[in-house]
């Protein structure tokens, strides 16, 4: 899996900076002349986008394109969204140019593209109806004549139709759904301008009874895919733009916040800047995924239903609110109309109305078929599951669907560190599924991040708990710091499912401050003398070890002075106390330290350096906080007990589904993103930090929502009712230690706007 852009897709977005960067200051000057945006002042900007030949880039190359695809027009849509430009990109470039170079015969290629790309006629797409964006079924209709087809219908928010030499219209006929060629000046079409937020040209276009001979159909489809591949180039366009624009909101943000003083600091110096800042990164990121995803899909030929779906809904749910928070860090200067950042919201706001908002998207969503499969060649820019990866997927959701007992899940409700836990991962190991992602001289599978990502959401899927902490982040710390005797002593034991850690690093005094610590490692000959408290130690009841975090130089800075210790919870001086938790659980434990002796030995890395540990483990942590298989199963079980009730039909479970779905599908990508990263160096501290912040906040909310519509959908005396229920409301209060377990998400933030938006660090 590869996120990164191909050469191709680098240059074109290089090129297409550079030739609307000018547009953008041409704009500027006419703007501050009150140049009306609707009155032709595009076509300079599109005359340059012809002459830099990037009208073409989908195009035949013998008639004068490029022959590349989908992906390098949305780098000129993306470029375009971030720098606000008043052009036809969407109706022309997404919805008119490269559906006819992609689905057109050749005659219809012939006869319009040349003309189209050097920017002397305009072709744009007329798709959406009034009370459906973008519809799958139009109410347009085109019926056979003995000369060809009659169309009447009306096409709503037609970007540039008064300028149009082409219309493509989509219209269902006795066959399916179709895309047909119509002469803007055709007899029976009628255009009326309409209102943009923007100030771009759009219309409204009736046709009444529009008379097109037999060769208008695009592509000569009517059953249906032809149609459904150019709603696809809509959405995933209209998807690029706005990834564009909010990145452009973004940046010009992040610039006002490191110049911008307040009370003698800058403005992303506050922590509450920070917070909101570091949400829009989320935002922009996710959309840029999303973005991506439908792209690729479309420019390979896959099956892009559902993402193209995702990306639109995506677009309307986050983007709106994300350009907003930046207004609102502007303050009065963002609304001047001689500042930028308004065209930006403008921008987002015409999108959001284009692809239906969110009441619409998420109903397309939810009747979106999966994007399963891929026609893409697999050695390339690839943003999906290999064959290998879907089959291992498939082989890890089939082997833990069946790996636990119903008394063994009753039991680690309540229980989740004990016998029925020891049982299953021992199976697990005996199984040889416990090294997934571990290198093959460590005993494991040699597998990369994807593969270990894959194990990690399909056992959060069927709900089996993991050792997570041995597995996952003692195992490749020990790998990477580890002396060969600890690497001997242990890892082969934890890939045997032999042996359990816990983590000691939150102290009651302390907090999530982990440099903070107080509990001491005294050096005495051989040994450490440990003395201290730990709290909310995960497992510490029934851990062999304890993963522990001591303060060996206590004239050391706070964050010096640390070391890492395994300690042997069989030691004496070891205990520990009981804490249940909201979801009646014994998961967690105040953990107590007196004048343990641990063996100078079970010194993991160098005596001090401790932090480095800790933060390589935590940004692995912070990643696997946040798998997509946790909302993967909260939809499963719902879906499953809608479909037993008849219930997948009714508009309130269907909405909350498609939500978790959204969720879930944008969950992924960022896992997919960050593996694809991991694969190829550290992991991004930024990145791993969106990871948690996102996948912790969203299931909050998630949970909550299925709990609100099962709760009025269904009957709690209905036994498989009220074992839902009560499953949710455990899930529910176990998910709420996620947005504080890892590092509080408050700090994450902060990560996010330090490491990611390099904005000053919020002082102490």
């Amino acid at each position: 899996m590869d996120f990164r852009p191909d050469e191709n897709q680098v240059a074109v977005a290089g090129l297409a900076a550079d030739v609307l960067g000018h547009a953008a200051a041409r704009e500027s000057t006419d703007a501050a002349g009150g140049v009306d945006r609707s009155d032709g002042a595009w076509r300079a900007t599109w005359a340059d986008l012809a002459r830099a030949d990037l009208l073409g880039l989908a195009a035949p190359e013998d008639l004068g394109g490029a022959g590349l695809g989908a992906e390098e027009v949305a780098a000129v849509l993306t470029e375009a969204g971030r720098l606000a430009i008043a052009a036809p990109v969407l109706p022309g470039l997404a919805l008119g140019i490269l559906p006819v170079a992609v689905h057109g015969t050749d005659d219809q290629r012939r006869r319009l593209l040349p003309a189209a790309l050097t920017g002397e006629e305009l072709i744009v797409g007329a798709l959406s109806e009034v009370g459906a964006a973008v519809p799958t079924a139009p109410s347009t209709r085109a019926v056979r004549t003995a000369s060809g087809w009659a169309l009447t219908g009306r096409k709503v928010a037609v970007g540039y139709a008064q300028h149009a030499a082409h219309l493509l219209v989509s219209a269902t006929t006795d066959d399916g759904a179709a895309v047909f060629l119509v002469p803007a000046p055709a007899p029976g079409v009628t255009v009326t301008p309409s209102p943009t937020s923007t100030g771009a040209a759009e219309g409204t276009v009736d046709l009444a009874g529009v008379e097109l001979p037999a060769e208008s159909v695009l592509g000569g489809s009517t059953d249906g895919t032809v149609a459904q591949a150019v709603r696809e180039c809509g959405l995933s366009g209209a998807a690029a733009v706005a990834d564009g624009a909010l990145a452009g909101a973004l940046a010009l943000t992040v610039d006002h916040l490191r110049k911008r003083e307040q009370f003698g600091r800058p403005l992303g110096a506050f922590q509450a800047v920070a917070q909101q800042i570091a949400d829009v990164y989320i935002a922009s990121r996710t959309l840029h995924l999303a973005a991506a995803s439908a792209a690729w899909r479309v420019g390979t030929g896959s099956p892009a239903d559902e993402a193209t779906a995702l990306a639109a809904h995506w677009l309307a749910a986050e983007a709106p609110a994300a350009v907003r928070t930046c207004h609102h860090l502007h303050g009065g200067i963002g609304v001047d109309v001689t500042y930028p950042l308004h065209r930006f919201y403008s921008t987002i706001k015409d999108l959001t109305r284009f692809v239906g908002g969110v009441p619409q998207t998420v109903r397309a969503l939810s009747a979106a078929h999966r994007d399963d499969a891929t026609n893409a060649d697999e050695s390339g820019r690839f943003l999906a599951l290999t064959t290998s990866q879907r089959a291992l997927q498939a082989e890890l959701r089939d082997y833990f669907s069946t790996l636990m007992t119903p008394e063994e899940r009753a039991e680690m409700l309540v229980q989740r560190h004990g016998e029925a836990f020891r049982d299953v991962v021992r199976r697990m190991g005996i199984d040889d599924r416990l090294g997934v992602g571990w290198p093959i001289e460590y005993g494991g599978k040699g597998f990369g991040p994807i593969e270990q990502y894959l194990f990690a959401n399909e056992a959060s899927r069927a709900d089996v708990q993991l050792p997570s902490v041995t597995l996952q982040t003692v195992g490749p710390t020990l790998q990477a710091f580890g002396t060969e005797e600890q690497k001997a002593r242990f890892l082969p034991k934890i890939l045997s499912g032999e042996i359990h850690f816990a983590i000691g690093y939150t102290e009651p005094e302390a907090g999530t401050d982990l440099a903070s610590i107080r509990t001491t490692a005294v050096r005495d000959g051989d040994h450490y003398v440990v003395n201290g408290q730990k709290i909310f130690t995960t497992g510490g009841h029934d851990a062999d070890y304890v993963w522990i975090a001591v303060r060996t130089d206590p004239d050391a800075p706070k964050h010096k002075g640390i070391s890492i210790l395994i300690l042997d919870t069989k030691d004496p001086g070891y205990s520990w106390t009981p804490i249940i938790t909201a979801d009646g659980a014994h998961h967690v434990n105040a953990t107590y330290y007196n004048d343990v002796r641990v063996p100078v030995d079970m010194l993991v890395g160098a005596e001090n350096e401790g932090w480095k540990l800790i933060t390589t483990q935590l940004n692995h942590e912070r990643v696997m906080l946040g798998p997509s298989g946790r909302i993967g199963v909260l939809h499963d079980r719902v879906d499953a007990w809608a479909h037993e009730k008849d219930l997948l039909g009714d508009p309130d479970v269907a909405g909350a589904l498609a939500r978790v779905r959204a969720a879930e599908l944008i969950n992924e990508l960022l896992n997919w993103q960050v593996a694809a990263a991991e694969a190829g160096g550290p992991v991004d501290v930024a990145d791993a930090s969106a990871t948690k912040v996102f996948g912790s906040d969203r299931i909050q909310g998630l949970t909550a929502l299925l709990e609100e519509t099962v709760g009025t959908h269904g009957d709690p005396s209905d036994p498989a009712t009220a074992e839902l229920l009560q499953w949710l409301d455990i899930q529910a209060k176990r998910h709420l230690v996620l947005t504080f377990g890892g590092g509080v998400n408050e700090i994450q933030r902060e990560l996010i706007a330090l490491m990611g938006l390099q904005l000053p660090r919020v002082p102490r």
